[in-house]
């Protein structure tokens, strides 16, 4: 009886370490991954479970995360929870091994109204869990990135893109000097749509309304489908591109 107490006292001490172990060793993985689109930026937050046990993430509001966005003085020009109101009572995640909890961030680069300047910023974001599997974490888990800020396209802004699988419509508002939009469709490596131009009705910002029909057979199996808007000096040069996500498969 002495024996089977033991080698039971064993078997259920030896996952405790392991636990405390990984505990102190970040069972886990957090990465904040910014894109830096024309118009706004794509944050996308990953909590990946490295450990070969469930994991139970322990928040003590609806906030699980904040991200945070500094220039290259060091002013902070975004958070994420700015504005925001989160519900204060206890919330769980639970991760289970090699699964990834995912959320998504945007920010349309304008600070107290105005938009920042083009150039180098950091994004750093900070897991916002108190407790892991029932113990505290006493250190939170950071992530951070640079990322370049575009500077704003003089020609075009405010784009609407909608649709799948080959229909698509982009709404866009555009001022071409030179009195025509013109724009092409590719998926990166192939040109999926040749070179069509709309004309302009006068020199100030206008809505510009484009439909595109791709056939199915063009589409790539996996890739992005992107939609290149431009305008064209005198001497027929591409100027101020500006690319659009039509749909990424």
């Amino acid at each position: 009886m002495l024996q089977l107490l033991a080698a039971a006292m064993i078997f259920f001490t030896i996952p405790l370490q392991n636990f405390e172990a990984s505990i102190n060793e970040m069972p886990f993985d957090f990465k904040v991954m910014p894109q830096a689109g024309t118009e706004k930026m794509e944050m996308e937050l990953v909590l990946k479970n490295t450990a070969n046990y469930p994991l139970s993430f322990e928040f003590m509001s609806s906030q699980f995360y904040e991200v945070e966005i500094f220039n290259q003085k060091g002013e902070k020009v975004y958070s994420s929870s700015e504005g925001k109101a989160f519900l204060q009572a206890i919330q769980t995640i639970d991760v289970k091994p090699d699964e990834s909890r995912v959320w998504k961030e945007h920010w349309d680069y304008r600070q107290n109204g105005e938009r920042v300047d083009e150039g180098e910023y950091t994004v750093k974001a900070r897991l916002l869990a108190s407790n892991l599997n029932g113990k505290k974490l006493v250190k939170k888990a950071e992530s951070k990135d640079a990322v370049h800020i575009p500077g704003e396209n003089p020609v075009f802004r405010q784009v609407k893109a909608n649709g799948e699988n080959g229909l698509y419509s982009v709404e866009i508002e555009g001022r071409p000097k030179g009195g025509k939009v013109w724009y092409s469709v590719e998926d990166g490596h192939n040109e999926l749509l040749p070179e069509k131009g709309v004309s302009a009705q006068s020199n100030n910002w206008e809505n510009f309304y484009i439909e595109v029909n791709i056939s199915p057979d063009k589409l790539p199996e996996s890739g992005t489908v992107l939609l290149h808007l431009y305008e064209k000096d005198k001497a027929g040069n591409i100027m101020n591109s500006f690319p659009v996500i039509l749909e990424i498969r």
